[in-house]
């Protein structure tokens, strides 16, 4: 680190021939001469002085009977003095720290920082809709607005700090842990009717009129529960209508009909263990391969690819990475009895477990595995249950009006 602190400077390497080094080193402190890195070889002593410094040793070398020699020149007076000669070097210098200068009043990372709900990504996209990107200049941006957009766009973000530190946009963000539900739309009068045909199995009513009953069976289109109340007078006659959400947890069990077939003989590719690997470059719509062209009749690529970017956030549209060519050759194989059953029951723990994320229950399975000619097929109904219901408006009927008895009838 010293080294460094008289780089500016410049400082030189010495050899120190003497007979009393002691004294030689004694009169230097006295005098406030600093050395560093010192080294004894074979009584002679190798130390690190500036430029200063080593004018000042005059006295002090006829004193100790000392003779120094100069092994070394370093910083930057002798790396100009060296290259005087190369202007083009010294321009080259001046317009890097001109372009240093003028680009470094542009913003070329926006650093995005404690978003959770929202994105990164999404929130660079907003600024790119307002005219906030990599490359804006500095004096193009005010902190106050962009906070201000960010919290009117973002509903759940309550707080943000924008700062311009050096070339560098940073944003502070805190946001609300309220989870927000889905809106739920204004009641009316809605009826429940099923979109699927089957046998209804549970039926719990919350609000509205029971059509069906548990055990009975129900079309598509069909009302399960009613939105319509029929308000009942002391002789059980329809008085008026009152109207309301339906509301039940209905579910409905319907066959599924499963079938799926493929041959017993199959084909698959065995690597041999020869690849061919080069480089490769991406510039925009351009794609550059370096490799060598495979002869081989058939082979997997495989790409790697990284993006080139400046900054953080700031990718340019260059990827560049290996790319590599793996040979195989085709064979033929045969299922066995055991491997064409485990293939069938994989698929259908496939089908089932996607069933299941969208609700679906699956009461009974009566799916049979047939092997035959070669041909393996698996075939037979699947016994579904799923939460059904539909809301729809309800008609709306004319209320009942109400008879008058004459007395003198």
């Amino acid at each position: 680190m010293q080294d460094w602190s008289h780089y500016g400077k410049g400082y030189v390497r010495i050899k120190a021939y003497t007979q009393s080094p002691e004294r030689f080193l004694n009169l230097c402190a006295y005098h406030k001469i600093t050395v560093w890195n010192l080294v004894n070889k074979n009584d002679v002593y190798e130390m690190n002085i500036s430029i200063k410094d080593f004018f000042r040793l005059k006295n002090i070398c006829k004193k100790t009977g000392t003779r120094v020699l100069i092994t070394g020149k370093y910083g930057l007076p002798f790396f100009f003095y060296r290259n005087k000669k190369r202007k083009a070097f010294f321009i080259g210098i001046f317009l890097s720290f001109l372009i240093m200068f003028f680009l470094s009043g542009y913003i070329w990372n926006i650093h995005v920082e404690g978003n959770i709900h929202n994105s990164t990504q999404s929130i660079l996209d907003y600024l790119e809709e307002i005219d906030i990107h990599h490359g804006i200049p500095k004096k193009d941006l005010d902190c106050a607005v962009i906070a201000e957009k960010l919290r009117g766009e973002f509903s759940d973000i309550t707080w943000v700090s924008a700062k311009i530190t050096g070339s560098r946009l940073l944003l502070e963000i805190k946001e609300n842990d309220k989870i927000y539900t889905e809106k739920i739309p204004e009641k009316g009068a809605y009826d429940l009717i099923s979109d699927k045909t089957g046998k209804i199995v549970s039926m719990v009513t919350r609000k509205g009129t029971p059509v069906k009953k548990v055990g009975e069976l129900c079309k598509k289109g069909e009302i399960l529960v009613s939105g319509r109340l029929d308000i009942l007078n002391d002789s059980k006659e329809v008085a008026k209508y009152e109207y309301t959400d339906a509301d039940a947890d209905i579910y409905v069990q319907y066959p599924l009909e499963y079938y799926q077939q493929f041959s017993m003989i199959y084909q698959k590719p065995i690597y041999t263990g020869r690849q061919r690997k080069g480089y490769v470059l991406q510039a925009g719509d351009y794609y550059f391969d370096l490799k060598r062209k495979s002869q081989w009749e058939t082979f997997d690529t495989t790409t790697n690819l990284k993006q080139l970017r400046l900054t953080e956030n700031f990718k340019l549209p260059v990827f560049y990475g290996t790319s590599t060519d793996y040979e195989y050759k085709t064979q033929e194989f045969v299922y066995t009895e055991k491997e064409a059953k485990e293939k069938v029951q994989s698929h259908l723990r496939v089908l089932l477990k996607s069933l299941e994320e969208k609700g679906v229950q699956i009461s009974e399975n009566h799916v049979k595995i047939n092997i035959q000619k070669n041909v393996c097929t698996a075939s037979g109904t699947l016994q579904a249950v799923e939460k059904a219901g539909k809301k729809v408006p309800t008609d709306i009927l004319p209320q009942q009006t109400e008879r008058k008895i004459d007395i003198n009838e």
